[in-house]
């Protein structure tokens, strides 16, 4: 069965948290402590997935979307939008199994992402916040088009500071990569 992305639901949850786990363990070790890493992440992020996905299960208000990029029932990445009370859409995750990277699926999330905040919330810029050691990262979103806007400090509830760098895309770059859904659906069907 070829690749397709469709909206998550609360059966992805423990899947999704765990590609979430893993993307932390492997895009994090030389940047995030150890101690925090080898934590209980993979149980703080099972009650972070069970309480989104079920959020967007009961609440169909078009504030938050949750994407999952899947070859049969494996889970091959996923993207989770929120709508800000700033007038733009955060794309608050976005992951793909570690040994799938560079293979076209993050790029497809960002267009049916981009697609959805396009459709739900027109004319608003899409953003995003990385870790500003997170080269890879970087060097995708750019790819993309985004721009950094922001630079910080983020404090994690584990008691420690990393720099952050905001990226946006305006409205008009959103509209162009969600226009190219439609390519990307030829490719994966």
């Amino acid at each position: 069965m070829p690749m397709h992305i469709r909206s998550g639901t609360s059966a992805d949850a423990e899947h999704i948290a765990e590609l979430h786990t893993h993307s932390w363990l492997t895009a994090y070790a030389e940047i995030m402590p150890a101690s925090y890493l080898n934590g209980p992440l993979l149980d703080e992020r099972k009650a972070m997935w069970s309480t989104r996905l079920a959020t967007i299960a009961s609440e169909p208000d078009h504030a938050r979307c949750a994407l999952v990029a899947v070859d049969g029932d494996v889970l091959l990445g996923f993207a989770y939008l929120v709508a800000g009370t700033d007038g733009r859409v955060l794309l608050d995750n976005l992951h793909v199994q570690p040994e799938r990277k560079k293979s076209g699926i993050g790029r497809q999330l960002v267009h049916h992402a981009f697609g959805w905040a396009a459709d739900q919330h027109p004319d608003k810029a899409v953003y995003l916040e990385v870790l500003r050691d997170n080269v890879a990262a970087i060097s995708f979103y750019r790819r993309l088009g985004g721009h950094p806007t922001k630079e910080f400090m983020e404090r994690f509830p584990a008691g420690f500071e990393l720099p952050v760098v905001e990226y946006t895309w305006s409205p008009d770059i959103v509209r162009e990569l969600a226009d190219d859904r439609s390519a990307d659906d030829r490719l994966v069907s």
